[in-house]
C-alpha cells in the first residue's frame, strides 16, 4: 500500500474495505511468507512501511510473537483499519517512509510490500531510510511490480508510479548499500491474463474497479492457484511474473 502519497480518491480506499480475502491479496501475503520463511532474522522490532490495513502484520504475529511490530502507512484511512484488524499484536503509525521515526540501527526486519514503487516515492531516500534503521545483519523484504512496459492505467489507480527491471531495483538496492539474497518474480501465471486485461483498461473496454467483482469459485480457485506459486517458492526461484520479490541484508 501507499507509504508516501496522501489520502486520494482512488481504489486504494476500496482495498482497505473489501480485498483482505480477495485472491491477489491472499496469494501474495502467501508469497511474502514464503519468501520469508527459512530466513534468519535477528531479534528485534519488525516494521511494515505502505502497510495498509496491516493484515500481512497481523498474520505475522503467528511466527514472531514476541517481536514488537509496528505499521507505518501516511493513510489515515488505512491506519484506522489497521487499528481493528491489529487487535493489540502490532501498532500502527502514521508515519512517511522517507523519514521514519525510529532510531538507527532499532529495526530488525524492515518490509515494503509495494511501497516502494509508488507515484511519489523517492526510491533512493526510502532504501537509505531502511538501511539506517536496521541493525547489523537485519533484512528487508520488498515487493515491487515488474518490467515497466505494463505500467498504465491500471498501476496508477492504485498509486503505482513505476514498475522495474531486475537490474533497475537490484543496482539501487546494492547503492543502498544491501547484500541481495534472494530475486524471484512471483503471481507469474496471471502475467498473460494481466496483458489482456491491461489492454481492454487502456481501451476503455474495462473498468479497473470491475477487476475485483470475482466470482466465489473462481476467488477461491485463483486463491489456491497463488498457493501453490507461493509453495513452489519455498523451493526455488520463477524466472517472470508481475511482481518482484527481493529479500535484501545490511552486512554485519
Amino acid at each position: 500500500m501507499d507509504a508516501h502519497k496522501p489520502d486520494t480518491p482512488n481504489l486504494l480506499s476500496y482495498l482497505y474495505h473489501h480485498l483482505s480475502d480477495h485472491w491477489w491479496a491472499v496469494g501474495m501475503r502467501s508469497t511474502a511468507h514464503a519468501i520469508l520463511n527459512n530466513n534468519t532474522i535477528p531479534n528485534g522490532p519488525i516494521l511494515e512501511v505502505g502497510c495498509g490495513n496491516c493484515k500481512f502484520l497481523s498474520e505475522l504475529s503467528e511466527k514472531y510473537s514476541l517481536a514488537t511490530k509496528i505499521g507505518v502507512d501516511i493513510n489515515t484511512e488505512a491506519l484506522e483499519h489497521g487499528k481493528s484488524i491489529l487487535n493489540m499484536q502490532g501498532t500502527p503509525v502514521q508515519g512517511d517512509f522517507h523519514h521514519l521515526p525510529f532510531m538507527e540501527s532499532s529495526l530488525a526486519l524492515v518490509i515494503g510490500l509495494d511501497a516502494f514503487d509508488q507515484t511519489k516515492t523517492n526510491l533512493n531516500a526510502a532504501l537509505s531510510q531502511s538501511f539506517k534503521t536496521l541493525i547489523k545483519d537485519g533484512l528487508l523484504l520488498i515487493r515491487v511490480s515488474a518490467h515497466p512496459w505494463l505500467l498504465g492505467q491500471h498501476d496508477r489507480s492504485f498509486g503505482t508510479g513505476r514498475r522495474y527491471t531486475k537490474n533497475e531495483i537490484c543496482s539501487n538496492l546494492t547503492q543502498a548499500g544491501f547484500d541481495i539474497e534472494r530475486f524471484t518474480y512471483a503471481n507469474t501465471i496471471m502475467l498473460l491474463p494481466a496483458i489482456i486485461v491491461r489492454i481492454g483498461i487502456n481501451l476503455g473496454m474495462i473498468s479497473v474497479k470491475n477487476q475485483f467483482s470475482t466470482p466465489n469459485i473462481l476467488n477461491t480457485l485463483l486463491t489456491k492457484i497463488l498457493k501453490l506459486e507461493a509453495a513452489l517458492l519455498k523451493l526455488t526461484s520463477i524466472p517472470t511474473g508481475l511482481s518482484i520479490y527481493i529479500l535484501a541484508r545490511k552486512p554485519k
